[in-house]
């Protein structure tokens, strides 16, 4: 069975009961295939879950969306669109259950961290580094505790908890209040 059906199933045990649910046998056992098949593709059940986020389509690459002069609010905002992508409620429910479970699981945590936020982290970065070049904003701060930085770090931790906090998808009018309440005031 290729890949891809190992990550399927292991969506649907997330999503069914959370990361407890989601065993090395139970996903093997719903594949159709021995155990060992399954911890050959993936050495931990962390790994499998941060698998089964790639498979939901929620680790993409999120790229910046550049426009050029005057307009930052509409790249971030566009940027931001993109990184969520087509939410749904069976998306939220994946990401909240994942999120639920990393605070205690370490491995997955880091996956996460990696797979996802990494990914939202370097979009902004990247959105906000042209608008520094060409003008619309100060330099980056060198230090870490500094405006940008605490933006996009505000930013990443409300799209990632979204579900967690409202139980809704996040809406484009969600996302502008995010850029215009969040990320715009933090970058003045």
């Amino acid at each position: 069975m290729p890949s891809t059906g190992h990550s399927s199933t292991a969506t649907e045990l997330l999503a069914e009961g959370g990361y407890p649910a989601m065993t090395m046998d139970k996903a093997a056992a719903r594949a159709g295939v021995g155990k060992a098949t399954v911890y050959r593709r993936w050495p931990s059940r962390a790994e499998l879950a941060a698998e089964a986020l790639s498979h939901a389509g929620l680790t993409d690459d999120v790229m910046p969306v550049i426009i050029g002069n005057g307009h930052l609010r509409d790249e971030l905002l566009a940027t931001l669109a993109s990184a969520i992508g087509n939410q749904d409620t069976s998306r939220v429910d994946l990401v909240s259950a994942l999120l639920d479970t990393a605070r205690q699981e370490p491995e997955l945590c880091g996956l996460i961290r990696m797979r996802y936020v990494e990914s939202l982290h370097q979009a902004l970065a990247g959105v906000l580094d042209h608008a520094a070049q060409r003008g619309d904003l100060p330099s980056r701060p060198k230090r870490p505790q500094d405006g940008h930085t605490v933006a996009v770090t505000a930013a990443i931790a409300l799209l990632v908890h979204w579900g967690a906090i409202h139980d809704r998808p996040i809406s484009d009018e969600d996302i502008a209040q995010i850029v215009d309440g969040v990320l715009m005031p933090l970058l003045r």
